[in-house]
């Protein structure tokens, strides 16, 4: 494991003595009570750091991006005869990690010990696909950790922090650890399905705590998080089908990348990286805001509500069809007629450029 650190300030808070250690925190999916929750669930808040109603919510928030992976095929070698393995993420907020006095406090350690604990200590050639994020309000730490099936990278979990950094600084656990939690989805989705995951432009949804704020102190808190192994995207594009040379599993999906920008850009090699990381950066921002997007999750709620029935994902489409998309294609039959016109997207990286000049 090799952390990431992130140093900002945080608020100033009050010693509480309430600590503990990977063996003793409890299971929220056992002891739902010792994390104040009526039912078994995916969220253990022992201490009461965020209210009621933010644990609430927060715990029905995973159960909606729970059901949103629950049908999508784990594409790693070793899922492969577990079929019914998905996505599984624990979120453990605590006041204090456990510590020797005078010894730094490893969150890393605690992480990894709390998630083998929670695997039953399963053997490490085993599907893994969990992911585990532990905020510890006292020691101004947040440390992810995320299973080696999950296929979600380094920089997505470091981004999935800094995007929600505000939160943390102002005490908001409840909704940055939504705002994260929904990039990871996004980044799971988008690893075992089509397109490539992207958290740049993600905003979860607005919440406010019951409680109100302190103001923010000069004092560190730090993010950690990396995958046990960060393995090679092996996810199809629609557009491999038509791929005809015997191509590397590895290669596809920048195959099928290279072709999209070729196509809809032109076969200029000088261009062509440009290209490239525009269509990538155009397939990132689209995912991310479907994966948060009302109408799309109800297709794929339907879907899933209705996957022992043939044809239900196409049922579930025509709906939406005559629910949304012919509406909008009318209402705003200017405005898509006169943008479908332009057909190679822009990176953010060329929109920078611009700017500067």
């Amino acid at each position: 494991m090799d952390p990431l650190l992130i140093l900002f300030p945080f608020l100033l808070l009050p010693a509480v003595l309430t600590q503990f250690t990977s063996q003793t925190y409890p299971d929220p999916r056992l002891d739902p009570f010792s994390c104040r929750l009526a039912l078994p669930s995916q969220i253990c808040d022992p201490s009461a750091i965020v209210s009621d109603e933010e644990r609430t919510r927060l715990v029905q928030r995973v159960g909606q991006l729970h059901a949103l992976t629950a049908g999508i095929k784990n594409t790693s070698p070793s899922c492969a005869l577990m079929p019914d393995r998905n996505l599984e993420i624990i979120v453990a907020i605590i006041d204090k990690i456990g510590s020797v006095p005078g010894v730094p406090v490893d969150i890393e350690k605690f992480a990894n010990n709390l998630k083998r604990r929670y695997q039953n200590f399963q053997d490490v050639g085993m599907c893994d696909t969990t992911v585990l994020i532990v905020n510890s309000r006292q020691d101004r730490q947040v440390f992810t950790v995320a299973g080696r099936d999950a296929k979600i990278s380094k920089d997505t979990l470091k981004s999935a922090f800094e995007r929600n950094i505000g939160h943390f600084k102002t005490g908001r656990y409840a909704l940055g650890l939504e705002g994260m939690i929904e990039v990871i989805v996004a980044a799971y989705s988008n690893a075992h399905i089509v397109q490539v995951p992207s958290p740049e432009i993600f905003r979860p949804t607005e919440f406010v705590p019951s409680s109100p704020v302190s103001a923010v102190e000069s004092q560190p808190f730090r993010a950690a998080g990396i995958p046990n192994s960060v393995q090679p995207s092996k996810r199809p594009f629609a557009a491999i089908n038509t791929i005809q040379e015997n191509i590397d599993e590895d290669d596809k999906v920048w195959v099928s990348i290279l072709q999209q920008a070729m196509a809809r850009c032109g076969q200029n090699d000088a261009d062509l990286p440009k290209h490239v990381r525009a269509v990538v950066e155009e397939a990132m921002n689209i995912s991310l805001k479907l994966i948060s997007d009302s109408r799309y999750n109800k297709i794929e709620e339907e879907t899933e509500q209705n996957k022992e029935v043939l044809g239900s994902r196409q049922k579930a489409w025509d709906t939406a069809t005559a629910d949304f998309i012919r509406p909008l294609s009318q209402k705003y039959r200017h405005t898509i007629q006169s943008g479908a016109t332009q057909t190679c997207p822009v990176s953010a990286s060329s929109l920078r450029k611009r700017k500067h000049f």
